[in-house]
């Protein structure tokens, strides 16, 4: 048996991948009773499966006085957890950033109970253009310490694998934390509404400011000049939704925009559907790049064409010219000039939108990612 540890597997779509599980040794998942995000206004529970152990996991944030975020999905109880199923488990899997105390915790215990250890990285950025001072000295030794006791490394993308490829001689996989669905994601027939005569263009994910929503409102009345339809639909939460609501009324584009929070699995496929082009102009911003991407990769399961950026990984999930178009990040007027493009060229739209369903399928699908990570956890 293989045992998971981790608070992300928490949400279902993380989850959903290991529902493909394609070989005979079976996973265990040890995950948090209950897990806030979003500063407590989105709360996840485990999903209710037969092979998922409950425990407390503490520390939600990455906010603690001098810590940071180094205890993270912290769970105290994991060794007790553990020892029980000692006889079972042949190695563990922390879904948890080398850089971690929290991961730390957890590679201690699986080696002094005599299990090979697996850990997880999104970083696609490397640790010193990151980290400064006494903050460098202290993740330098967590790094070194995590991937001393680590079996293999996880990385979610190939510029990870290019960092880490300097701390350890540990086998590498490149594997992203999880799938995504074809099946549920498929272009349904859109429903008549208010926004059914315009040109729908169309972000969903957390509203921060390193996502670049304020490029798209600044690039919009340059859009409307072209694409006298163009409505722009952001959908979403976050820390920097005041200054969003800021930018649209000092742009005067108002009655141009509409603004959702967070919106469910069915609705999300009901809005894509009705959309005609996904945004995500992320842009990189205090040491982070964007490290994946799975709106995008999901907008591309509903045949939209993608205009993001040519930053972090999204070129691994958006091929430029192939599946969408990708500009530079902070480039307003490029930002602009993509929207005019495929606003204006419905037959473009829907061949990037064709092509970029079929990428993603064929490598992300929730199955592909399950074999891959099938592979690499039992290769030992």
């Amino acid at each position: 048996m293989i045992l998971i540890a981790g608070f992300p597997y928490v949400r279902e779509r993380y989850f959903a991948t290991f529902r493909s599980w394609p070989g005979p040794v079976p996973v265990r998942f040890l995950l948090p009773r209950r897990w806030t995000a979003k500063k407590g206004a989105v709360v996840f529970t485990p999903p209710t499966d037969a092979n998922i152990t409950r425990t407390t996991a503490l520390f939600h944030h990455s906010r603690l006085p001098l810590l940071g975020g180094l205890l993270k999905g912290w769970m105290p109880a994991f060794p007790l957890h553990l020892w029980r199923m000692r006889r079972d488990v042949r190695l563990v899997y922390a879904c948890s950033e080398p850089i971690l105390l929290s991961t730390l915790w957890f590679a201690v215990w699986s080696r002094l109970l005599g299990k090979p250890f697996v850990c997880f990285t999104w970083e696609n950025i490397p640790y010193e253009n990151k980290f400064r001072g006494l903050s460098r000295v202290v993740h330098a030794l967590l790094l070194k310490a995590n991937l001393a006791l680590t079996h293999t490394l996880i990385c979610g993308n190939t510029a990870g694998e290019a960092i880490h490829r300097r701390y350890t001689r540990a086998p590498i996989a490149v594997i992203p934390m999880n799938g995504v669905d074809p099946v549920q994601f498929h272009r349904e027939a859109p429903r008549s509404s208010s926004l059914s005569s315009h040109t729908l263009y169309t972000f969903v994910g957390a509203i921060g400011y390193r996502k670049g929503i304020h490029h798209i409102i600044r690039a919009l009345p340059d859009v409307l000049r072209s694409v006298p339809t163009a409505h722009v639909l952001i959908a979403g939460s976050g820390e920097y939704e005041r200054e969003i609501d800021r930018c649209i009324e000092e742009v005067g584009v108002r009655e141009h925009v509409t603004r959702l929070p967070w919106v469910d699995q069915k609705d999300l496929i009901r809005l894509l559907s009705a959309s005609a082009v996904f945004l995500y102009p992320s842009m990189p911003h205090k040491g982070w790049a964007e490290q994946f991407g799975y709106s995008m990769a999901e907008a591309s399961l509903m045949e939209l064409p993608v205009i993001a950026t040519h930053s972090g990984s999204i070129p691994e999930v958006v091929l430029d010219g192939e599946t969408g178009i990708l500009v530079p990040p902070n480039d307003t007027r490029a930002l602009a000039d993509a929207m005019i493009r495929l606003g204006t060229d419905e037959a473009l739209r829907r061949r990037l939108g064709e092509a970029g369903r079929v990428y993603v399928s064929e490598h992300f699908s929730h199955a592909r990612i399950a074999r891959q990570w099938y592979d690499a956890l039992t290769a030992r």
